[in-house]
């Protein structure tokens, strides 16, 4: 998974050369480098406002990112979070279009709120899990 991982996050173009195996732990505590970002929100059509709910910054902290070449270890964890429910979306929706016009659009299984929004949490983040996972073994979600 973590191939998915990195790559919804800009793969080679981000990261540069990767090994066989990238460790996330240690990119996050280092810091996600901000292209992972720019990549992750133009791949997700995310809007300034939405963003900064999502990941919970404030719009000077996300405005501050185009001057660094890496985020902080929080940010990059959530950012991280993000990246991890998009690239298992894919997987189970089998298209990066549908994953992202499902990941937008309101869940019944949220009471009316979209997946998206439900990432700004650890618990919202677990309930979309189980719904992709549900729905991958045919489960209505």
């Amino acid at each position: 998974m973590w191939e998915a991982i990195v790559k919804v996050m800009g793969g080679r173009k981000v990261f540069g050369k990767i090994p066989a195996r990238i460790d996330l732990i240690k990119e996050i505590d280092r810091g996600l480098p901000t292209a992972a970002y720019e990549t992750l929100a133009k791949a997700l059509h995310l809007k300034p406002e939405e963003a900064n709910a999502v990941l919970r910054v404030s719009p000077r902290t996300r405005s501050r990112w185009k001057q660094r070449q890496r985020l902080d270890a929080d940010s990059s964890d959530k950012l991280a979070r993000v990246a991890r429910i998009y690239a298992l979306a894919i997987d189970v929706l089998e298209n990066p279009q549908h994953a992202v016009a499902w990941l937008r659009e309101p869940s019944v299984s949220l009471h009316g709120a979209r997946p998206l929004d439900a990432l700004a949490t650890d618990a919202g983040t677990e309930q979309v899990v189980n719904i992709l996972h549900q729905m991958e073994y045919g489960v209505y979600a």
